[in-house]
Protein backbone atom coordinates (compact mmCIF):
# COMPACT_ATOMS: atom_id res chain seq x y z
CA UNK A 1 0.00 0.00 0.00
CA UNK A 2 1.60 3.24 -1.13
CA UNK A 3 2.45 5.59 1.70
CA UNK A 4 1.74 9.27 1.93
CA UNK A 5 5.14 10.91 2.30
CA UNK A 6 5.85 14.60 2.80
CA UNK A 7 7.57 16.21 -0.14
CA UNK A 8 10.48 17.48 1.95
CA UNK A 9 11.06 14.29 3.96
CA UNK A 10 14.66 14.01 2.80
CA UNK A 11 15.47 17.46 4.18
CA UNK A 12 13.87 17.09 7.58
CA UNK A 13 16.18 16.24 10.47
CA UNK A 14 14.63 14.24 13.31
CA UNK A 15 15.93 12.83 16.55
CA UNK A 16 16.49 9.09 16.78
CA UNK A 17 16.97 8.90 20.48
CA UNK A 18 14.99 11.26 22.64
CA UNK A 19 11.65 9.97 23.84
CA UNK A 20 9.02 12.63 23.34
CA UNK A 21 8.20 14.41 26.57
CA UNK A 22 5.23 12.70 28.16
CA UNK A 23 2.07 14.71 27.60
CA UNK A 24 0.33 15.81 30.74
CA UNK A 25 -3.42 15.15 30.97
CA UNK A 26 -5.34 18.41 30.56
CA UNK A 27 -6.07 19.98 33.92
CA UNK A 28 -9.15 22.06 34.61
CA UNK A 29 -8.22 25.53 35.86
CA UNK A 30 -10.92 25.45 38.54
CA UNK A 31 -13.15 22.58 39.67
CA UNK A 32 -16.08 21.87 37.37
CA UNK A 33 -19.31 20.66 38.96
CA UNK A 34 -22.16 19.17 36.96
CA UNK A 35 -25.63 18.11 38.02
CA UNK A 36 -25.39 14.34 37.92
CA UNK A 37 -21.79 13.57 38.90
CA UNK A 38 -20.48 12.66 35.44
CA UNK A 39 -17.63 15.16 35.65
CA UNK A 40 -16.09 13.58 38.79
CA UNK A 41 -16.53 10.17 37.15
CA UNK A 42 -14.72 11.41 34.03
CA UNK A 43 -11.88 12.83 36.11
CA UNK A 44 -11.58 9.56 38.01
CA UNK A 45 -11.42 7.59 34.76
CA UNK A 46 -8.73 9.93 33.42
CA UNK A 47 -6.69 9.57 36.61
CA UNK A 48 -6.94 5.79 36.43
CA UNK A 49 -5.70 5.76 32.84
CA UNK A 50 -9.00 4.74 31.20
CA UNK A 51 -8.90 7.37 28.51
CA UNK A 52 -11.85 6.07 26.53
CA UNK A 53 -14.13 6.09 29.56
CA UNK A 54 -12.90 9.56 30.54
CA UNK A 55 -13.64 11.01 27.10
CA UNK A 56 -17.05 9.36 26.75
CA UNK A 57 -18.11 10.21 30.30
CA UNK A 58 -17.15 13.83 29.84
CA UNK A 59 -18.97 14.08 26.53
CA UNK A 60 -22.13 12.74 28.15
CA UNK A 61 -21.71 15.36 30.87
CA UNK A 62 -21.30 18.10 28.25
CA UNK A 63 -24.41 17.00 26.39
CA UNK A 64 -26.44 17.20 29.62
CA UNK A 65 -25.03 20.52 30.84
CA UNK A 66 -25.13 23.97 29.26
CA UNK A 67 -21.94 25.13 30.93
CA UNK A 68 -19.39 25.77 28.11
CA UNK A 69 -16.57 24.91 30.50
CA UNK A 70 -17.77 21.32 30.68
CA UNK A 71 -17.83 21.09 26.88
CA UNK A 72 -14.39 22.68 26.63
CA UNK A 73 -13.02 20.20 29.17
CA UNK A 74 -14.66 17.33 27.27
CA UNK A 75 -13.03 18.53 24.05
CA UNK A 76 -9.61 18.74 25.68
CA UNK A 77 -9.84 15.26 27.16
CA UNK A 78 -11.18 13.70 23.97
CA UNK A 79 -8.32 15.23 21.97
CA UNK A 80 -5.74 14.16 24.55
CA UNK A 81 -7.16 10.62 24.48
CA UNK A 82 -7.22 10.44 20.65
CA UNK A 83 -10.92 9.60 20.79
CA UNK A 84 -12.02 11.16 17.52
CA UNK A 85 -15.79 10.49 17.69
CA UNK A 86 -15.90 12.00 21.19
CA UNK A 87 -13.72 14.89 20.02
CA UNK A 88 -16.12 15.69 17.19
CA UNK A 89 -19.18 15.46 19.44
CA UNK A 90 -17.57 17.70 22.05
CA UNK A 91 -16.51 20.20 19.39
CA UNK A 92 -20.06 20.52 18.08
CA UNK A 93 -21.41 20.92 21.59
CA UNK A 94 -18.91 23.67 22.45
CA UNK A 95 -19.75 25.45 19.19
CA UNK A 96 -23.45 25.36 20.07
CA UNK A 97 -22.86 26.65 23.60
CA UNK A 98 -20.16 29.30 23.08
CA UNK A 99 -20.22 30.52 19.45
CA UNK A 100 -19.12 34.08 20.31
CA UNK A 101 -15.93 33.10 22.14
CA UNK A 102 -12.85 33.30 19.84
CA UNK A 103 -10.85 30.88 22.02
CA UNK A 104 -13.66 28.36 21.90
CA UNK A 105 -13.99 28.75 18.13
CA UNK A 106 -10.28 28.15 17.66
CA UNK A 107 -10.44 24.95 19.73
CA UNK A 108 -13.48 23.80 17.76
CA UNK A 109 -11.81 24.57 14.44
CA UNK A 110 -8.64 22.65 15.30
CA UNK A 111 -10.74 19.67 16.41
CA UNK A 112 -12.67 19.79 13.13
CA UNK A 113 -9.37 19.62 11.23
CA UNK A 114 -8.33 16.61 13.30
CA UNK A 115 -11.45 14.67 12.33
CA UNK A 116 -11.38 15.94 8.73
CA UNK A 117 -14.56 18.03 8.84
CA UNK A 118 -13.12 20.51 6.36
CA UNK A 119 -16.22 22.53 5.53
CA UNK A 120 -17.11 22.92 9.20
CA UNK A 121 -13.55 23.99 10.05
CA UNK A 122 -13.58 26.58 7.27
CA UNK A 123 -16.87 27.94 8.55
CA UNK A 124 -15.70 28.13 12.16
CA UNK A 125 -12.38 29.83 11.39
CA UNK A 126 -14.19 32.21 9.06
CA UNK A 127 -16.56 33.19 11.86
CA UNK A 128 -13.64 33.57 14.28
CA UNK A 129 -11.72 35.94 12.05
CA UNK A 130 -14.85 38.01 11.39
CA UNK A 131 -15.48 38.73 15.08
CA UNK A 132 -15.34 42.50 15.75
CA UNK A 133 -12.97 42.02 18.70
CA UNK A 134 -10.53 39.84 16.70
CA UNK A 135 -7.56 41.47 14.99
CA UNK A 136 -7.01 39.35 11.84
CA UNK A 137 -3.24 39.89 11.59
CA UNK A 138 -2.67 38.76 15.16
CA UNK A 139 -5.15 35.89 14.81
CA UNK A 140 -3.41 34.47 11.74
CA UNK A 141 -0.02 34.74 13.42
CA UNK A 142 -1.34 32.67 16.34
CA UNK A 143 -3.50 30.14 14.47
CA UNK A 144 -1.21 29.08 11.62
CA UNK A 145 2.19 28.13 13.16
CA UNK A 146 1.07 24.92 14.95
CA UNK A 147 -0.57 23.68 11.75
CA UNK A 148 1.97 24.44 9.04
CA UNK A 149 3.70 21.05 8.91
CA UNK A 150 3.23 17.50 10.06
CA UNK A 151 0.05 15.50 9.79
CA UNK A 152 -2.23 18.51 10.23
CA UNK A 153 -0.93 20.40 7.20
CA UNK A 154 -3.04 18.83 4.39
CA UNK A 155 -6.33 19.47 6.20
CA UNK A 156 -5.18 22.92 7.32
CA UNK A 157 -4.20 23.85 3.77
CA UNK A 158 -7.68 22.89 2.55
CA UNK A 159 -9.05 25.47 4.97
CA UNK A 160 -6.51 28.27 5.17
CA UNK A 161 -5.39 28.10 1.57
CA UNK A 162 -8.67 29.74 0.64
CA UNK A 163 -9.43 31.59 3.88
CA UNK A 164 -6.27 33.66 4.43
CA UNK A 165 -6.12 36.72 2.13
CA UNK A 166 -3.00 37.20 0.04
CA UNK A 167 -2.99 40.97 0.48
CA UNK A 168 -3.02 43.05 3.62
CA UNK A 169 -1.35 40.41 5.79
CA UNK A 170 2.17 40.34 7.21
CA UNK A 171 5.02 38.66 5.37
CA UNK A 172 5.42 36.07 8.12
CA UNK A 173 1.78 35.04 7.78
CA UNK A 174 2.37 34.46 4.07
CA UNK A 175 5.56 32.57 4.95
CA UNK A 176 3.65 30.27 7.29
CA UNK A 177 1.06 29.71 4.62
CA UNK A 178 3.83 28.91 2.12
CA UNK A 179 5.27 26.27 4.44
CA UNK A 180 1.79 24.82 4.87
CA UNK A 181 1.30 24.66 1.10
CA UNK A 182 4.64 22.89 0.61
CA UNK A 183 3.83 20.48 3.45
CA UNK A 184 0.52 19.74 1.72
CA UNK A 185 2.33 19.00 -1.57
CA UNK A 186 1.06 22.08 -3.40
CA UNK A 187 4.34 23.41 -4.76
CA UNK A 188 2.99 25.98 -7.21
CA UNK A 189 0.94 27.68 -4.50
CA UNK A 190 3.92 27.42 -2.16
CA UNK A 191 6.07 29.22 -4.70
CA UNK A 192 3.53 32.02 -5.17
CA UNK A 193 3.18 32.56 -1.44
CA UNK A 194 6.91 32.46 -0.93
CA UNK A 195 7.44 35.14 -3.58
CA UNK A 196 4.85 37.33 -1.87
CA UNK A 197 6.42 36.75 1.54
CA UNK A 198 9.91 37.63 0.29
CA UNK A 199 8.57 40.86 -1.15
CA UNK A 200 7.48 41.91 2.34
CA UNK A 201 9.33 42.61 5.55
CA UNK A 202 9.84 39.20 7.15
CA UNK A 203 11.33 38.86 10.61
CA UNK A 204 12.94 35.56 9.59
CA UNK A 205 14.67 35.95 6.24
CA UNK A 206 16.80 32.78 6.61
CA UNK A 207 13.66 30.66 6.87
CA UNK A 208 12.36 32.07 3.59
CA UNK A 209 15.66 31.50 1.81
CA UNK A 210 15.86 27.92 3.09
CA UNK A 211 12.31 27.25 1.96
CA UNK A 212 13.15 28.68 -1.46
CA UNK A 213 16.14 26.33 -1.73
CA UNK A 214 14.04 23.32 -0.72
CA UNK A 215 11.31 24.31 -3.14
CA UNK A 216 13.81 24.59 -5.99
CA UNK A 217 15.05 21.07 -5.20
CA UNK A 218 11.52 19.72 -5.31
CA UNK A 219 10.90 21.43 -8.63
CA UNK A 220 14.15 20.10 -10.09
CA UNK A 221 15.86 23.49 -10.44
CA UNK A 222 19.33 22.59 -9.18
CA UNK A 223 20.97 25.89 -10.15
CA UNK A 224 18.37 27.93 -8.27
CA UNK A 225 18.53 25.60 -5.27
CA UNK A 226 22.29 25.98 -4.94
CA UNK A 227 22.16 29.74 -5.44
CA UNK A 228 19.63 30.03 -2.60
CA UNK A 229 21.75 27.75 -0.41
CA UNK A 230 24.86 29.85 -0.96
CA UNK A 231 22.87 32.96 -0.12
CA UNK A 232 21.56 31.30 3.03
CA UNK A 233 25.07 30.36 4.17
CA UNK A 234 26.10 34.01 3.85
CA UNK A 235 23.15 35.66 5.60
CA UNK A 236 23.06 33.20 8.52
CA UNK A 237 26.66 32.23 9.14
CA UNK A 238 25.92 31.14 12.69
CA UNK A 239 23.39 28.44 11.81
CA UNK A 240 23.59 27.68 8.08
CA UNK A 241 27.25 26.90 7.31
CA UNK A 242 26.14 23.53 5.92
CA UNK A 243 23.29 24.82 3.77
CA UNK A 244 25.08 24.03 0.51
CA UNK A 245 25.90 20.51 1.72
CA UNK A 246 22.25 19.91 2.61
CA UNK A 247 21.07 20.98 -0.83
CA UNK A 248 23.73 18.99 -2.66
CA UNK A 249 22.60 15.90 -0.78
CA UNK A 250 18.97 16.65 -1.55
CA UNK A 251 19.97 16.86 -5.22
CA UNK A 252 21.71 13.46 -4.90
CA UNK A 253 25.08 15.02 -5.74
CA UNK A 254 26.99 13.13 -3.09
CA UNK A 255 30.49 13.55 -4.49
CA UNK A 256 30.10 17.33 -4.52
CA UNK A 257 28.62 17.24 -1.03
CA UNK A 258 31.64 15.30 0.21
CA UNK A 259 34.00 17.82 -1.40
CA UNK A 260 32.13 20.70 0.21
CA UNK A 261 32.33 19.00 3.60
CA UNK A 262 36.06 18.50 3.22
CA UNK A 263 36.43 22.18 2.33
CA UNK A 264 34.45 23.19 5.43
CA UNK A 265 36.60 20.86 7.53
CA UNK A 266 39.50 23.28 7.15
CA UNK A 267 37.76 25.35 9.82
CA UNK A 268 38.70 23.58 13.06
CA UNK A 269 35.57 24.88 14.78
CA UNK A 270 33.48 22.91 12.27
CA UNK A 271 35.53 19.69 12.41
CA UNK A 272 33.22 17.72 14.76
CA UNK A 273 30.14 18.45 12.66
CA UNK A 274 32.01 17.79 9.43
CA UNK A 275 33.13 14.40 10.80
CA UNK A 276 29.55 13.61 11.79
CA UNK A 277 28.19 14.47 8.36
CA UNK A 278 30.90 12.51 6.56
CA UNK A 279 29.98 9.48 8.66
CA UNK A 280 26.31 9.89 7.82
CA UNK A 281 27.14 10.35 4.15
CA UNK A 282 29.17 7.15 4.09
CA UNK A 283 26.29 5.32 5.75
CA UNK A 284 23.69 6.68 3.30
CA UNK A 285 25.94 5.85 0.34
CA UNK A 286 26.30 2.23 1.39
CA UNK A 287 30.01 2.51 2.24
CA UNK A 288 29.80 0.35 5.36
CA UNK A 289 33.54 0.18 6.07
CA UNK A 290 33.99 3.96 5.93
CA UNK A 291 30.84 4.59 7.96
CA UNK A 292 31.91 2.10 10.63
CA UNK A 293 35.40 3.60 10.84
CA UNK A 294 34.07 7.14 11.22
CA UNK A 295 31.32 6.29 13.75
CA UNK A 296 33.79 4.26 15.85
CA UNK A 297 36.12 7.25 15.89
CA UNK A 298 33.28 9.50 17.04
CA UNK A 299 32.34 7.01 19.73
CA UNK A 300 35.91 6.92 21.01
CA UNK A 301 35.99 10.71 21.12
CA UNK A 302 32.60 10.73 22.87
CA UNK A 303 31.15 12.92 20.13
CA UNK A 304 27.48 12.20 19.59
CA UNK A 305 27.85 8.85 21.31
CA UNK A 306 24.18 7.91 21.11
CA UNK A 307 23.95 8.59 17.39
CA UNK A 308 27.23 6.83 16.68
CA UNK A 309 26.17 3.78 18.68
CA UNK A 310 22.88 3.58 16.80
CA UNK A 311 24.48 3.62 13.35
CA UNK A 312 27.13 1.15 14.43
CA UNK A 313 24.32 -1.13 15.60
CA UNK A 314 22.58 -0.87 12.22
CA UNK A 315 25.85 -1.61 10.44
CA UNK A 316 26.43 -4.62 12.70
CA UNK A 317 22.92 -5.83 11.99
CA UNK A 318 23.45 -5.52 8.25
CA UNK A 319 26.70 -7.47 8.53
CA UNK A 320 24.95 -10.30 10.37
CA UNK A 321 26.43 -9.47 13.78
CA UNK A 322 23.04 -9.58 15.45
CA UNK A 323 24.20 -10.04 19.04
CA UNK A 324 26.41 -6.96 18.79
CA UNK A 325 23.56 -4.97 17.30
CA UNK A 326 21.11 -6.11 19.95
CA UNK A 327 23.47 -5.15 22.78
CA UNK A 328 23.78 -1.67 21.33
CA UNK A 329 20.02 -1.29 20.88
CA UNK A 330 19.43 -2.39 24.48
CA UNK A 331 22.00 0.13 25.68
CA UNK A 332 20.24 2.89 23.74
CA UNK A 333 16.83 1.85 25.05
CA UNK A 334 18.07 2.00 28.64
CA UNK A 335 19.36 5.50 27.87
CA UNK A 336 15.90 6.57 26.65
CA UNK A 337 15.90 5.40 23.05
CA UNK A 338 12.64 6.11 21.28
CA UNK A 339 10.55 4.55 18.54
CA UNK A 340 13.24 4.21 15.86
CA UNK A 341 15.64 2.33 18.13
CA UNK A 342 12.90 0.09 19.50
CA UNK A 343 11.61 -0.78 16.05
CA UNK A 344 15.08 -1.92 14.99
CA UNK A 345 15.38 -4.02 18.14
CA UNK A 346 11.90 -5.42 17.56
CA UNK A 347 12.87 -6.84 14.18
CA UNK A 348 15.80 -8.69 15.72
CA UNK A 349 13.66 -10.02 18.55
CA UNK A 350 10.98 -11.18 16.12
CA UNK A 351 13.64 -13.04 14.16
CA UNK A 352 14.26 -15.00 17.35
CA UNK A 353 10.56 -15.55 17.97
CA UNK A 354 10.53 -13.34 21.08
CA UNK A 355 7.13 -11.79 20.50
CA UNK A 356 6.35 -10.97 24.11
CA UNK A 357 9.61 -9.07 24.37
CA UNK A 358 8.56 -7.01 21.34
CA UNK A 359 5.26 -6.11 22.97
CA UNK A 360 7.12 -5.12 26.12
CA UNK A 361 9.33 -2.75 24.09
CA UNK A 362 6.34 -0.87 22.74
CA UNK A 363 4.28 -1.04 25.93
CA UNK A 364 7.13 0.57 27.84
CA UNK A 365 7.15 3.46 25.37
CA UNK A 366 3.41 3.96 25.77
CA UNK A 367 3.49 4.52 29.52
CA UNK A 368 2.74 8.16 30.21
CA UNK A 369 3.30 9.11 26.57
CA UNK A 370 -0.16 9.93 25.26
CA UNK A 371 1.09 12.21 22.50
CA UNK A 372 2.71 9.35 20.58
CA UNK A 373 0.30 6.52 21.30
CA UNK A 374 -0.97 6.26 17.72
CA UNK A 375 2.55 6.27 16.25
CA UNK A 376 3.65 3.57 18.70
CA UNK A 377 0.69 1.31 17.93
CA UNK A 378 1.27 1.70 14.20
CA UNK A 379 4.98 0.92 14.62
CA UNK A 380 4.10 -2.20 16.62
CA UNK A 381 1.71 -3.38 13.92
CA UNK A 382 4.29 -2.71 11.20
CA UNK A 383 6.91 -4.70 13.10
CA UNK A 384 4.63 -7.74 13.33
CA UNK A 385 3.53 -7.34 9.71
CA UNK A 386 7.15 -7.19 8.51
CA UNK A 387 7.84 -10.40 10.41
CA UNK A 388 4.83 -12.14 8.86
CA UNK A 389 2.99 -12.28 12.20
CA UNK A 390 -0.20 -10.96 10.66
CA UNK A 391 -2.55 -12.15 13.40
CA UNK A 392 -0.52 -10.31 16.03
CA UNK A 393 -0.47 -7.15 13.92
CA UNK A 394 -4.25 -7.22 13.50
CA UNK A 395 -4.88 -8.12 17.14
CA UNK A 396 -2.76 -5.17 18.22
CA UNK A 397 -4.55 -2.73 15.94
CA UNK A 398 -7.96 -4.06 17.00
CA UNK A 399 -6.99 -3.62 20.65
CA UNK A 400 -5.81 -0.08 19.94
CA UNK A 401 -9.11 0.67 18.18
CA UNK A 402 -10.98 -0.58 21.21
CA UNK A 403 -9.19 2.08 23.26
CA UNK A 404 -9.32 4.77 20.53
CA UNK A 405 -12.49 3.91 18.60
CA UNK A 406 -12.72 4.81 14.93
CA UNK A 407 -9.37 6.60 14.90
CA UNK A 408 -8.63 7.25 11.22
CA UNK A 409 -4.92 6.38 11.31
CA UNK A 410 -5.58 3.11 13.12
CA UNK A 411 -8.31 2.18 10.64
CA UNK A 412 -5.92 2.93 7.80
CA UNK A 413 -3.28 0.74 9.45
CA UNK A 414 -5.82 -2.03 9.87
CA UNK A 415 -6.36 -1.97 6.10
CA UNK A 416 -2.59 -2.12 5.57
CA UNK A 417 -2.33 -5.14 7.87
CA UNK A 418 -5.25 -6.91 6.23
CA UNK A 419 -3.79 -6.41 2.77
CA UNK A 420 -0.38 -7.67 3.89
CA UNK A 421 -2.08 -10.76 5.33
CA UNK A 422 -3.61 -11.55 1.94
CA UNK A 423 -7.06 -10.45 3.03
CA UNK A 424 -7.33 -7.80 0.33
CA UNK A 425 -11.11 -7.86 0.05
CA UNK A 426 -11.38 -6.99 3.75
CA UNK A 427 -8.72 -4.29 3.34
CA UNK A 428 -10.70 -2.73 0.52
CA UNK A 429 -13.87 -2.86 2.62
CA UNK A 430 -12.06 -1.08 5.46
CA UNK A 431 -10.79 1.64 3.13
CA UNK A 432 -14.19 2.04 1.49
CA UNK A 433 -15.75 2.59 4.93
CA UNK A 434 -13.02 5.09 5.84
CA UNK A 435 -13.65 6.93 2.59
CA UNK A 436 -17.34 7.26 3.47
CA UNK A 437 -16.33 9.05 6.68
CA UNK A 438 -13.61 11.13 4.98
CA UNK A 439 -14.79 11.42 1.37
CA UNK A 440 -12.21 13.95 0.23
CA UNK A 441 -9.21 12.81 2.27
CA UNK A 442 -6.46 12.45 -0.33
CA UNK A 443 -4.55 9.89 1.74
CA UNK A 444 -7.55 7.56 1.82
CA UNK A 445 -8.31 8.13 -1.87
CA UNK A 446 -4.74 7.20 -2.75
CA UNK A 447 -4.62 4.20 -0.42
CA UNK A 448 -7.77 2.70 -1.88
CA UNK A 449 -6.71 3.46 -5.45
CA UNK A 450 -3.25 2.00 -4.99
CA UNK A 451 -4.55 -1.14 -3.28
CA UNK A 452 -6.98 -1.78 -6.13
CA UNK A 453 -4.26 -1.15 -8.71
CA UNK A 454 -1.67 -3.31 -6.99
CA UNK A 455 -4.11 -6.22 -6.82
CA UNK A 456 -5.33 -5.65 -10.41
CA UNK A 457 -8.84 -4.80 -9.29
CA UNK A 458 -11.12 -2.17 -10.85
CA UNK A 459 -8.24 -0.45 -12.64
CA UNK A 460 -10.27 2.41 -14.18
CA UNK A 461 -11.73 3.27 -10.77
CA UNK A 462 -8.33 2.89 -9.14
CA UNK A 463 -6.87 5.49 -11.49
CA UNK A 464 -9.80 7.82 -10.90
CA UNK A 465 -9.27 7.64 -7.13
CA UNK A 466 -5.54 8.28 -7.44
CA UNK A 467 -6.08 11.24 -9.74
CA UNK A 468 -8.60 12.66 -7.27
CA UNK A 469 -5.92 12.45 -4.57
CA UNK A 470 -3.41 14.17 -6.84
CA UNK A 471 -5.88 16.94 -7.61
CA UNK A 472 -5.61 17.90 -3.94
CA UNK A 473 -1.90 17.22 -3.44
CA UNK A 474 -0.35 17.33 -6.92
CA UNK A 475 3.26 16.99 -5.80
CA UNK A 476 2.95 14.13 -3.32
CA UNK A 477 5.56 11.52 -4.23
CA UNK A 478 3.55 8.56 -2.94
CA UNK A 479 0.50 9.60 -4.95
CA UNK A 480 2.61 10.11 -8.08
CA UNK A 481 4.08 6.65 -7.49
CA UNK A 482 0.53 5.27 -7.31
CA UNK A 483 -0.34 6.95 -10.61
CA UNK A 484 2.72 5.44 -12.25
CA UNK A 485 1.83 2.01 -10.88
CA UNK A 486 -1.76 2.08 -12.08
CA UNK A 487 -0.63 3.24 -15.53
CA UNK A 488 1.78 0.30 -15.56
CA UNK A 489 -0.99 -2.07 -14.57
CA UNK A 490 -3.02 -0.68 -17.47
CA UNK A 491 -0.20 -1.28 -19.95
CA UNK A 492 1.02 2.30 -20.45
CA UNK A 493 4.74 1.87 -19.77
CA UNK A 494 5.77 5.27 -21.12
CA UNK A 495 3.57 7.40 -18.85
CA UNK A 496 4.21 4.98 -15.96
CA UNK A 497 7.98 5.45 -16.24
CA UNK A 498 7.66 9.25 -16.41
CA UNK A 499 5.49 9.37 -13.26
CA UNK A 500 7.70 6.97 -11.33
CA UNK A 501 10.87 8.86 -12.22
CA UNK A 502 9.29 12.06 -10.93
CA UNK A 503 8.24 10.33 -7.72
CA UNK A 504 11.78 8.99 -7.23
CA UNK A 505 13.32 12.42 -7.76
CA UNK A 506 11.07 13.83 -5.05
CA UNK A 507 11.86 11.38 -2.24
CA UNK A 508 14.10 8.48 -3.41
CA UNK A 509 12.18 5.94 -1.38
CA UNK A 510 13.03 2.29 -1.85
CA UNK A 511 9.52 1.16 -2.77
CA UNK A 512 9.37 3.81 -5.50
CA UNK A 513 12.72 2.60 -6.83
CA UNK A 514 11.30 -0.93 -6.93
CA UNK A 515 8.37 0.24 -9.06
CA UNK A 516 10.43 2.46 -11.33
CA UNK A 517 13.08 -0.20 -11.91
CA UNK A 518 10.43 -2.77 -12.81
CA UNK A 519 8.86 -0.46 -15.38
CA UNK A 520 12.27 0.39 -16.83
CA UNK A 521 13.11 -3.31 -17.10
CA UNK A 522 9.81 -4.10 -18.79
CA UNK A 523 10.44 -1.18 -21.17
CA UNK A 524 13.77 -2.71 -22.22
CA UNK A 525 15.99 -0.30 -20.25
CA UNK A 526 17.57 -3.03 -18.13
CA UNK A 527 20.88 -1.33 -17.46
CA UNK A 528 19.10 1.74 -16.20
CA UNK A 529 16.81 -0.42 -14.05
CA UNK A 530 19.85 -2.08 -12.48
CA UNK A 531 21.41 1.34 -11.80
CA UNK A 532 18.25 2.53 -10.04
CA UNK A 533 18.09 -0.60 -7.92
CA UNK A 534 21.79 -0.45 -6.99
CA UNK A 535 21.44 3.17 -5.92
CA UNK A 536 18.34 2.42 -3.82
CA UNK A 537 19.79 -0.72 -2.26
CA UNK A 538 22.86 1.19 -1.10
CA UNK A 539 20.66 3.48 0.97
CA UNK A 540 17.96 0.95 1.94
CA UNK A 541 19.40 -2.57 1.92
CA UNK A 542 16.71 -3.87 4.30
CA UNK A 543 13.81 -2.93 2.01
CA UNK A 544 11.88 -6.15 1.45
CA UNK A 545 9.77 -4.83 -1.48
CA UNK A 546 12.91 -3.64 -3.24
CA UNK A 547 14.80 -6.87 -2.56
CA UNK A 548 11.88 -8.93 -3.83
CA UNK A 549 11.72 -7.06 -7.13
CA UNK A 550 15.47 -7.14 -7.67
CA UNK A 551 15.62 -10.87 -6.94
CA UNK A 552 12.68 -11.62 -9.20
CA UNK A 553 14.20 -9.81 -12.17
CA UNK A 554 17.90 -10.42 -11.78
CA UNK A 555 18.37 -13.77 -10.02
CA UNK A 556 17.84 -15.76 -13.21
CA UNK A 557 18.47 -12.94 -15.65
CA UNK A 558 14.94 -13.29 -16.94
CA UNK A 559 12.14 -10.79 -16.73
CA UNK A 560 9.19 -12.04 -14.73
CA UNK A 561 6.73 -9.15 -14.72
CA UNK A 562 3.92 -8.70 -12.23
CA UNK A 563 1.79 -6.69 -14.62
Amino acid sequence: MSRSAPIFALLVACSLFGVARAAEPPVADTPIVDRDGKVPAGEAALKSGDCRAAAETYVRAAMADRNPRVARRALGIAGFCKHQPAEWQAAQRLYDLDPENPDALRAVGVAALDVWKIDFARRVFGELIAKPDVEPARAWSEILPPLIDGGEAPAAWRVFGTLVPRKGVEADVLANLAVMACSADALDQCAELLTAARAGDSADEPRLVRLAAMLAVAKGDAERALAEARSLAKIDTANQRFAVVDILLALDRTAEARSELERLGADRALTPEVDRRLALLAFASGDAAEAERRFNARLERKEGAGEALFYLAVLAERAGREEQAMRAYRQLIVAGGGLTVRSRAAQLLLGRGEREAVNALYDDLLRGNADTVIEVEIARANAFTEAGAHDLALNGIDAALERRPQHAQLRYQRAVALDAAGRTAEAVTELEALLVDRPDDATVLNALGYTLADRRMQLPRAEKLIRAALAQRPDNAAFIDSLGWVRYRRGDLKSAAAALERAWRLTRQADIAAHWGEVLWESGARDRARAVWVRALAASPESKPLRAVVDRYTASGKARPTR
